[in-house]
């Protein structure tokens, strides 16, 4: 029975991803915040377990500013792993009062729609469902069929 060769050589990870249109990853990734004074929280590039507390502090200080809620702007969100996520769901659980969500979605990039999508977090951001008024329920018979039809 022969060893088998060495082919670790063949799983080393280049220095640098240069897959065309990916962004770049590791320590010199950038990701901006920036709170409007219209309650907007508006976030572009890429959310990590190194951005993710700084973002986590910034969502904070635009809740306590905006008490009635802030938007998420996440359009320019390139990448999100789990801690950015974790960011979001936890700044959102700090400040639920009764049962009101501060924090609403807004512009989403298609990469955040789809970590959104798969892990079940995006209903927990969407804005709240107005109660129905007196008089506005469903009509009596709406969707029924009668006997004669």
């Amino acid at each position: 029975m022969h060893p088998l060769p060495d082919r670790s050589t063949d799983l080393r990870t280049p220095l640098g991803d240069t897959t065309p249109g990916r962004p770049p990853t590791g320590p010199d990734a950038q990701m901006t915040v920036e709170v409007t004074p219209g309650g907007s929280v508006v976030v572009s590039g890429e959310i990590d377990h190194v951005t993710a507390p700084d973002l986590y502090q910034d969502l904070e200080a635009a809740l306590r500013a905006h008490p009635e809620g802030v938007t998420l702007d996440l359009a320019a969100v390139t990448f999100c792993d789990c801690v950015g996520l974790r960011a979001f769901v936890a700044a959102r659980h700090g400040h639920l009062k009764g049962g009101r969500c501060p924090l609403a979605l807004g512009p989403v990039s298609p990469r955040m729609s789809r970590l959104l999508q798969l892990t079940g977090t995006g209903a927990l951001f969407a804005p709240p469902i107005a109660p129905r008024q007196a008089g506005q329920g469903r009509r009596r018979g709406a969707g029924r069929r009668g006997a004669g039809q």
